[in-house]
């Protein structure tokens, strides 16, 4: 998404996020960020190298980039103050954003990306100072919750940045963003500043030759970790494959195959619920049955397939005659049961008529041959003039039904 392209609370937000980021790095220059220059380069590539390797795990339905940059950052914390670690993150962040990429990303998403965490390393220096955690050989009991806060802390302020923006470009909560796409990477802030702290340590106490003591235990905490990471993607993904299949058989449940309508389950629970608003609100809801007209005769005389055809056609006609809160469904063998919210006597009368227009002048192209006569009889029902239980309501619908069924044969029977 191109920069133009964004809500304008997003591009402010954005904006406000670039120039902080460029104000911490102005900042820093003033503060002796290269002070010590052969060590910030190191950092600086050590930082570009770390972030261009990337662990992609599939996690809450989305992409989310594992990246090992933090020890790094945490390190150059450890060793060469904020200022100097500024331009250390910085350059991780470039990279992260512009070196093994499927695709370019967007110029404010870079510079946002580098003043997020520059802001966020700016939150945890301060952090590690406030709590006493900067001198490695204090107490431990002092050092080791501080470098815990001042993970936690970095982690935080990134994750909420980057929550915010995506929240404020597509609307959705902050906090759900955050919680559902974010909160699962916590660990990796904790074990990068765990690592930096014990590498720098262990160099200060014994030389850079404790690099090469370190390369199997922070190998295996690597590992360990990814393979924690493997079995969480697993999880997920099962989880969200056992969901699915729960949602598609409790769909498949309260669908009737033949029509696709909902079945009489559904139905049911759909006129408790209906009922139950409409004693609460005080409207009427109206109970339509319908039946289709010698079902039995067209098995009889064209077979059991055209028979579905004519089931098909008719839940056809009656889906598209609905309003987007009503419902309809298939009750049993050649009945349809409808629920009209908000609907009195006059209205579901016109209805009716309405519907059984539709299915008697149905297009040509219908499932059933438009040639072949095909018509149904409704009788209605009002909620609560009517009665106030869904088995009562289609009982009196279900027998007015019945009554229109044979008004009209008697019509048309031939008099003697």
């Amino acid at each position: 998404m191109k920069f133009g392209e964004l809500p304008g609370a997003a591009r402010a937000f954005v904006l406000a996020v670039i120039v902080a980021g460029l104000a911490a790095a102005a900042t820093s220059m003033t503060a002796g960020a290269f002070a010590r220059p052969l060590f910030l380069v190191t950092f600086i590539a050590a930082s570009i190298a770390v972030h261009s390797m990337k662990l992609t795990v599939p996690v809450g339905g989305s992409n989310t980039t594992i990246s090992l940059g933090f020890a790094v950052t945490f390190a150059s914390l450890l060793v060469l103050g904020e200022a100097a670690t500024v331009w250390t993150t910085l350059a991780g962040a470039w990279a992260q954003s512009t070196l093994n990429t499927k695709s370019p990303n967007q110029w404010y998403r870079v510079l946002f990306t580098m003043s997020a965490l520059a802001l966020s390393l700016v939150a945890a220096a301060n952090t590690l100072a406030w709590t006493g955690g900067i001198h490695l050989d204090g107490p431990a009991d002092i050092v080791v919750p501080s470098i815990a806060a001042s993970a936690i802390v970095y982690f935080a302020a990134n994750s909420v940045l980057v929550a915010a923006v995506i929240g404020l470009t597509t609307k959705q909560s902050i906090i759900k963003v955050w919680d559902q796409e974010f909160v699962w990477g916590a660990p990796n802030y904790l074990i990068g500043a765990m690592a930096a702290t014990i590498a720098v340590q262990s160099v200060g106490r014994y030389g850079l030759q404790a690099v090469a003591l370190l390369v199997a235990p922070l190998y295996l905490t690597y590992r360990v970790y990814r393979g924690y990471l493997d079995r969480v993607d697993a999880l997920a993904r099962k989880n969200r494959e056992l969901h699915s299949m729960y949602e598609r058989a409790h769909a498949e449940s309260l669908t009737d195959p033949l029509t696709e309508l909902p079945n009489r389950r559904f139905i049911i629970a759909h006129a408790e619920a209906e009922l139950a608003r409409a004693r609460r609100e005080g409207y009427e809801v109206a109970f339509l049955v319908v039946d289709i007209n010698d079902f039995k005769a067209i098995n009889d005389r064209y077979g059991h397939a055209d028979g579905d055809l004519a089931l098909r056609t008719v839940a056809s006609a009656l889906r598209a005659g609905l309003r987007s809160y009503d419902a309809c469904g298939r009750y049993a063998g050649d009945e349809f049961v409808l629920i009209l919210s908000r609907c009195g006597g006059d209205l579901a009368d016109k209805r009716a008529a309405e519907l059984s227009d539709a299915v008697a002048t149905r297009l040509p192209d219908s499932e059933f041959p438009s040639d072949r006569p095909l018509s149904i009889s409704i009788g209605t029902a009002i909620f609560p003039n009517d009665g106030g239980r869904y088995d009562e309501l289609v009982a009196v619908a279900d027998s007015r039904m019945y009554a229109r069924k044979h008004r009209l044969r008697r019509a048309i029977l031939p008099t003697r």
